[in-house]
């Protein structure tokens, strides 16, 4: 929703700022050269979550489980623990397991035994959801110029184009989505987890 607005914003803008013909008036004149900066900039505002993301993750303390058991550091999980609980721990370094970091790799028999069927059937799903997801935004813009949403590509410059698919998908998101989400969020505990996903 919120990076249909942004396609929204930004292509207006360019579409005023930059007027340009119909792709069947003048093929060439109709992508402007700014019409470069109008995926950059939509693309520059998409990645700002996840440098905030990756920002705030780098400032968190690791676990204290892998201080202690990975990291080999009592000393440091026992002052990330003496914050987090707001009491003294003091640290046992002899309590610390000392483990080889290979006993259980990910490219071993053991963990294909224990997690592998696990993993291929997560992955599978994973795959043939991200075919028909990103295959329908892929092609959204033809699905929606058959069903009479915009006009055929060919009577719009490019920049007006990515407004009106923008709109579209942006209206797809604000009716279907966000209410979708909103119905999960007080159902799930009455619904469960499985049946709200059919």
């Amino acid at each position: 929703l919120t990076g249909g607005i942004v396609a929204l914003i930004v292509s207006a803008a360019f579409d005023h700022a930059f007027p340009a013909p119909s792709y069947e008036l003048n093929p060439v004149a109709s992508t402007v050269p700014e019409a470069d900066y109008v995926w950059r900039i939509i693309l520059m505002f998409g990645s700002v979550p996840a440098a905030m993301t990756y920002y705030w993750r780098m400032k968190m303390p690791e676990t204290v489980r892998y201080t202690a058991l990975v990291a080999k550091n009592a000393k440091q999980a026992a002052s990330d623990m003496s914050k987090v609980l707001q009491v003294d721990v003091l640290a046992e370094e002899n309590r610390v397991e000392h483990e080889s970091s290979n006993s259980f790799g990910l490219f071993t028999k053991k963990f294909a035994r224990r997690h592998g069927l696990h993993l291929l059937g997560t992955s599978v799903c994973w795959f043939l959801l991200d075919i028909g997801y990103y295959s329908s935004n892929l092609f959204q813009k033809d699905i929606f110029s058959s069903i009479g949403w915009i006009p055929p590509a060919k009577t719009m410059n490019a920049i007006h184009e990515v407004y009106l698919v923008a709109r579209a998908q942006t209206l797809i998101a604000l009716c279907g989505t966000v209410p979708e989400y909103w119905f999960t969020v007080a159902l799930i505990d009455y619904i469960g987890r499985f049946a709200i996903q059919l």
